[in-house]
């Protein structure tokens, strides 16, 4: 019976360092590209977020201006002008602008994400 437990209390402490070498020979050369690929998938991705950002801030920006600058134009105007310069406009221009804002947004944001797919399949 001493026998066996001597046999056991060297067997799995044996058992255990020669597979604790085994699993860090195994996985070491696993662990690296593993890393160096996901370090390269969040840097695409957060590029991709980065350059979205700038865009939608851009488009913010450039919509919060022409607001500005229609309110203080209409604020500058008499009343009166505005009211003769509805008689001369017909009566679904909002529909037609809204119409080329769509189509012109549209194009852009074909052209914005050309080139952004571009960007990042050449990163």
């Amino acid at each position: 019976m001493k026998w066996i437990l001597g046999f056991l209390e060297k067997f799995f402490p044996n058992l255990f360092k020669g597979l604790s070498k085994f699993i860090v020979g195994f996985l070491a050369p696993l662990i690296g590209p593993f890393i160096l690929m996901l370090t390269s998938f969040l840097r695409k991705v957060g590029l991709f977020f980065l350059i979205f950002a700038a865009i939608t801030l851009a488009v913010v920006a450039f919509a919060t201006v022409i607001e500005g600058l229609v309110v203080n134009l209409v604020n500058l105007t008499a009343p009166r002008w505005l009211d003769v310069g509805r008689m001369l406009l017909p009566s679904n221009l909002s529909y037609c602008l809204g119409l080329l804002i769509v189509a012109r947004l549209k194009s852009l944001v074909f052209m914005w994400v050309t080139r952004l797919s571009e960007k990042f399949l050449h990163t």
